[in-house]
């Protein structure tokens, strides 16, 4: 198909993931087109996302983040970049931008010059200004030792701070993926490091229960965690006093370094300037990714769009939407008949010795949303590879799903092996808007140090469908929790009260710990002690992980008994944080 533009101009401004994307795309697309690329800061098409592990010299040569140079793109696309160009106003009417330059070398040829900068026209313009790390209104946080993590400047700034000033504590302020990231490298790099979250779990958008893995795994790293806290202000080193953060709820954290990494807003200001309509969290879009001037889109952290499970407009601050969509505006702009199909969120990080992922929506997210009634959920431990192959770790699977049709509505994943793997599948299903019973039926590759003849999301397609059919019900330790706390001051004890609990383990299990108020009867026993499960109240069956728990229960319905068996067992109860159930030393 042939370009509309023939020769026309088109100014992209913001050079990274999406704004390269759109343009080295757009070169392929059309020969002739004028195109420019207009990158406030002093680099263009670099890595951020490895940011923080240059920090902790994982990469030690930072020259890998620049995934190309100016002068690189200019002979292999044949595209103008101006770095250190930062684009203040446009000018619908006259199809104008006005740029200003840090200096000389980043002006181009061909271009109106006025007193307060640059005139540039354009036949189409993108817009790829990104998103700005969030200071929050905190009094201190733009002292000296408070730093965010954004760009290559950003990094060298850190890097000469510690340097320059032999900084051995650090604080990080927010706990999501980048908080998380950063307070690993420090940690690498020999600091005392502080993580502080406002919210009661590290990494928000997974749930509390699976978010309990991740604090035992900063915790037993030598991170220490504050969470449920408050910063309220950052002091600067004065004298022979060190630089502190004050919390509101505990003592103040001696920091040399401050890392602030609670979030980042989308830069609209340019788009608002022009007129443009924005929505409740980014600039509004079409699905060409046409604002509503139709010569003019945007792309990348700086836009809202739906969501496919949600079907609500979102912010997605993540470089794969970013560079597809970049790659989508340079293919309509050419006259190509193409729309973005939304977003599911999909996300992996690294914790240490742990990997965690999500895609889609946590249990806690869809009730924020009013939408968590209609949702259920399985949780499942099963290794990452055949157990038998030396190396097999246990991941966990958290997988919700749609009461109603079994459509699948996220997933969270933690384990160390094989997480990246899952949960893109899972991605992909989710997409597709496929149900549990789906994931059943899924054919993936299998070799023993690989995976499983049942893998992991056939096993959690399994277990959600056997809830979703009807073939086993499930009880949610965080129920049990709730019902516990209804009644406070009365004997902890579920025996009395809402159900007969059975621990099918083995006796040495059970010895070890189990659930309040429960009786050992051990799975191979089960049938010919049935006649000690009496049928006055419902009946809770668990296992360490589930599958005996779920055993035990087919048996017990087939006999009659109204039975649930515990998601996800009790490993769901001693690593999910739910120590409340739980006794350690009883005899039955």
């Amino acid at each position: 198909m042939l370009s509309t533009l023939r020769g026309k101009k088109v100014l992209i401004v913001g050079g990274v993931a999406g704004g390269m994307s759109c343009a080295a795309r757009l070169r392929r697309l059309d020969e002739s087109a004028q195109i420019t690329v207009l990158e406030k800061g002093p680099f263009v098409s670099y890595a951020n996302c490895g940011l923080p592990y240059a920090l902790g010299g994982i990469i030690s040569d930072q020259n890998k983040l620049h995934v190309q140079t100016s002068a690189k793109l200019k002979s292999w696309f044949n595209f103008d970049v101006r770095t250190n160009a930062e684009v203040v106003s446009t000018n619908r009417k006259s199809k104008t931008v006005l740029v200003k330059h840090i200096n000389d070398e980043s002006r181009g040829a061909n271009a109106i010059h006025s007193d307060t900068g640059q005139e540039l026209p354009y036949d189409k313009l993108v817009l790829a200004t990104g998103a700005a790390a969030f200071r929050p209104p905190i009094a201190g946080i733009n002292c000296d030792h408070v730093f965010t993590l954004q760009t290559i400047p950003d990094l060298r700034k850190i890097q000469d701070y510690i340097a320059k000033n032999k900084c051995r504590t650090a604080a990080i302020v927010g706990a999501g993926l980048i908080g998380l990231e950063v307070a690993e490298n420090l940690k690498i790099l020999g600091l005392d490091v502080a993580l502080f979250e406002y919210l009661p779990h590290v990494l928000p958008p997974i749930d509390q229960d699976m978010a309990e893995r991740l604090h035992h795994e900063l915790r037993e790293k030598g991170v220490r965690v504050f969470l449920n806290c408050r910063v309220v202000r950052i002091t600067s080193p004065e004298g022979n006093r060190p630089a502190q953060v004050v919390l509101d709820n505990t003592g103040p954290f001696n920091a040399d370094l401050v890392v602030a990494a609670v979030g980042i807003r989308p830069r609209i200001e340019l788009a608002e300037k022009a007129g443009l309509k924005l929505g409740s969290v980014g600039v509004d879009v079409n699905a060409t990714m046409q604002t509503s001037d139709p010569d003019i889109y945007a792309i990348g952290d700086v836009i809202q769009f739906q969501n496919i499970v949600s079907s609500q407009p979102m912010h997605l601050a993540l470089a794969g939407p970013a560079n597809r969509q970049g790659r989508l505006v340079a293919d309509h702009i050419c006259g190509r008949k193409v729309h973005f199909r939304g977003n599911v969120g999909t996300a992996v990080c690294k914790v240490f010795d742990l990997t965690v992922a999500f895609v889609g929506f946590s249990m806690t997210s869809l009730e924020r949303m009013g939408r968590g009634e209609g949702a259920r959920y399985v949780t499942v431990h099963t290794p990452g590879h055949a157990s038998y192959y030396p190396g097999a770790e246990v991941m966990t699977i958290k997988l919700v799903f749609d009461a109603l049709s079994g459509r699948i509505l996220g997933a969270q994943i933690i384990g160390k092996c094989g997480v990246d793997k899952r949960i893109d599948v899972l991605a992909v299903a989710i997409r597709d808007f496929m149900t549990v019973e789906d994931l059943e039926h899924f054919e993936l590759a299998y070799a023993p140090p690989y995976g499983s003849a049942k893998d992991p999301v056939n096993i959690v397609g399994f277990v959600a469908s056997n809830v979703f059919r009807g073939d086993v019900e499930v009880v949610y330790a965080e129920d049990l929790v709730h019902q516990l706390q209804e009644r406070l001051g009365m004997e902890a004890t579920l025996l009395n009260d809402h159900y007969t609990v059975v621990d099918v383990r083995s006796p040495e299990e059970f010895k070890h710990s189990h659930l309040l108020g429960a009786t050992n009867i051990p799975l191979p026993v089960l049938r010919d002690n049935i006649h000690m499960v009496g049928k006055l109240r419902k009946i809770l069956v668990y296992c360490w992980v589930g599958y005996r728990g779920y055993l035990a229960c087919r048996i017990l319905k087939q006999h009659g008994f109204d039975v649930v068996n515990l998601d996800g067992g009790f490993k769901s109860v001693s690593e999910g944080g739910y120590d409340v159930l739980t006794q350690t030393v009883h005899t039955v």
